[in-house]
């Protein structure tokens, strides 16, 4: 199983309605782990929003971060993959004549998060991803910037920044992480393309991988892993991208897929994960 990679989204995957790991997917990872298989994440968030489920996994590889713009090695704290967004003044400055209390804007670079207006969405992100922005005062655009992340309930407002940016022509990729969550990113940037690179970067000849999802920016992890996953609660799209469709993330998903891979694999368990799920009726190929 050493060559045996799984690759996990976190929000809506991994993590339940109160942005924790069950105790079921934690016991399964441990063994999953134990037996040589190679856990890691593959997130739209940032370092400083995802370094809790890092520690609590006590993870030793690189992970995914910011959907596939960063790959960040949580030992040494080294950026081992990065692209950046070639945002212009014109864009940037059509962008924010755009803006209207009901969209919270969120620019990353560096490692750190920035906000030109703490509205309550971006209040209420912050509480989500336990991360507090920093205010932007500054309107002049700057460098080195990892992905913008535009909030809304109005998905018409979205779809109209989404428009102006394709306008625009500045290289980019366009991704909705969640129906309400319109990420502006590097070009080639996706979750897919970074798993690659993950790859590379880990030196691991004929890997087997495995990636799970639930929402539209998973896709590419979806096309890219050698089987690919998406949970019962997952975009209907994602759903048709993945090989196969398991439980709710609610219902303890990761356990499920790493108890159908075990069961695949003719490994015994002398160690039970939870209730997480039944033998063999876990997961449906989704032909």
């Amino acid at each position: 199983m050493n060559q045996t990679i799984l690759v996990s989204d976190l929000d809506g995957t991994l993590l339940n309605k109160d942005q924790q790991i069950s105790q079921q997917n934690m016991a399964a990872i441990r063994i999953f782990r134990e037996l040589g298989g190679i856990f890691t994440l593959a997130t739209g968030r940032m370092e400083a929003a995802v370094a809790p489920f890092i520690k609590e996994l006590n993870l030793d590889v690189p992970v995914i971060l910011y959907n596939g713009a960063r790959i960040y090695n949580p030992i040494t704290h080294e950026v081992l993959y990065d692209r950046h967004l070639p945002l212009t003044q014109e864009l940037w400055q059509q962008i924010m004549n755009r803006l209207t209390a009901d969209i919270g804007l969120f620019v990353y670079r560096n490692g750190q998060v920035y906000t030109p207006n703490r509205n309550q969405l971006v209040v209420e992100h912050e509480e989500k991803d336990k991360v507090t922005c920093s205010l932007l005062t500054e309107m002049t655009v700057m460098d080195n910037i990892t992905k913008l992340l535009l909030i809304s309930s109005d998905l018409n407002k979205l779809k109209a920044i989404e428009q102006l940016v394709q306008d625009h022509g500045v290289p980019h990729e366009i991704v909705y992480s969640e129906w309400n969550y319109l990420e502006i990113l590097p070009p080639d940037v996706s979750k897919g393309n970074a798993l690659q690179a993950l790859l590379q970067i880990l030196s691991i000849q004929n890997a087997y991988t495995m990636a799970v999802g639930d929402n539209l920016n998973d896709i590419s992890l979806m096309r890219s892993a050698d089987r690919g996953y998406a949970v019962a609660n997952a975009h209907p799209d994602l759903k048709k991208a993945a090989d196969d469709v398991t439980i709710h993330h609610e219902q303890h998903a990761i356990a499920a897929i790493i108890k159908d891979y075990f069961i695949e694999q003719g490994v015994t368990l002398d160690e039970p994960f939870g209730d997480s799920a039944s033998d063999g009726e876990n997961c449906r190929r989704n032909d």
